[in-house]
């Protein structure tokens, strides 16, 4: 049990190979279109935010999405590609949406993976596009698509401000 302890005192106190760095970019902006649901208890939120900021000719983003959670669930971007004179941004991201059940008999639940697929235009107060989300197991299905309008959030900060972002 001493060795135990000691072993885990010993981790804690070498440094990680995966610290958090953080980088300097300027914020392209906040958008949201969030909303509660539900009249009687309204914890539960839909929707999507994306933030987007420029690192020299990098664009970096994050986002979250809630389909009628207590809390929206981080997205891990794949893919990402944002055309500064068109303004058109594209982009693939994975989350999980809790667990499904393994179609393999016996087998346990697996994680159930989303992809999430998005296509528009960044406006300065707004993105207009369209999003698909379809499940990360089934290789032929095809995403379904809908259109969305996310709004700038003006209050998470002005476009340009230099902004340290944990990668």
């Amino acid at each position: 049990m001493k060795f135990f302890a000691a072993f885990l005192i010993a981790a804690c106190l070498l440094p990680t190979a995966h610290a958090v760095v953080s980088v300097p970019a300027r914020l392209i902006g906040y958008y949201s279109n969030m909303r509660t649901e539900g009249a009687d208890d309204p914890h539960f939120v839909s929707g999507y935010d994306i933030v987007l900021y420029q690192r020299v000719a990098e664009t970096i983003g994050h986002v979250a999405v809630a389909i009628g959670t207590s809390e929206p669930v981080r997205a891990t971007i794949k893919e990402m590609t944002y055309d500064t004179k068109k303004k058109l941004l594209t982009f693939t991201a994975e989350y999980s949406s809790g667990l499904a059940t393994n179609p393999v008999k016996g087998a346990p639940d697996r994680e159930a993976v989303q992809v999430l697929i998005f296509s528009g235009v960044v406006r300065p107060q707004s993105i207009s596009g369209k999003v698909g989300i379809k499940d990360f197991y089934c290789g032929p299905c095809r995403p379904v698509f809908k259109r969305v309008t996310l709004k700038r959030i003006v209050e998470m900060g002005r476009t340009g401000e230099l902004r340290a972002i944990p990668l």
